[in-house]
Parts: structure tokens; C-alpha cells; sequence
């Protein structure tokens, strides 16, 4: 079967991605708790944060993704500030491929 029909029918993703525009007082880490979402991502200016749901259920905070643990995520910034997409996935694929 086809990897991506096979992710097209999970009720829960493996990680959610936010992208944080403005500060608020809701815990945004408590919405996911529900869904039991293993791994949840911020991103605020010039940070990424990774939260991870432990086995008590409770998101920690982590280095690294469980799901991608050779990817440093600082490194993700320098990408994430280039103004083209195209250019900056490229400017990825080529640094990677390196």
C-alpha cells in the first residue's frame, strides 16, 4: 500500500508543527494531550522547541525529535529565514546531500 494513503488514514499524527505568531495564556502543549500526540513542535521567532509525550503522560521537552534524531533542529532555522520556499528547500536538499 501506498506510504502516503496509509498516513492519510491515521486519526493522530506522528507530530503537529505550530507555528507561534502571537503569545498567549493557553498551553497549547495541553490540546494535544487528548489526541495523545507523541510529538509536538514550536516554532516562535528564532526558536524550535520539541516536546515529547512521556509515558505518563505529560509532554517533556527534548534536544531532538524521536522521529528524526539526526536532525538538529537549530539547523532548520537558517532555512526557515530564507524568503523563498523553493529556494530554501533547495538550499536543504543540496546541504543535506553534501
Amino acid at each position: 500500500m501506498n506510504p502516503i494513503a496509509l498516513a492519510q488514514k491515521k486519526e493522530v499524527p506522528d507530530i503537529v508543527i505550530e507555528v507561534i505568531i502571537t503569545s498567549g495564556t493557553i498551553n497549547r502543549k495541553e490540546l494535544y494531550k487528548p489526541k495523545k500526540v507523541p510529538e509536538v513542535w514550536f516554532w516562535k521567532s528564532n526558536s524550535i522547541k520539541i516536546f515529547r509525550l512521556s509515558e505518563q503522560g505529560e509532554y517533556e521537552e527534548v534536544e531532538r525529535s524521536g522521529f528524526f534524531p539526526n536532525l538538529d533542529p537549530n539547523i532548520l532555522l537558517q532555512y526557515i529565514t530564507i524568503p523563498d520556499q523553493y529556494d530554501a528547500v533547495q538550499q536543504f536538499i543540496q546541504d543535506i546531500r553534501n
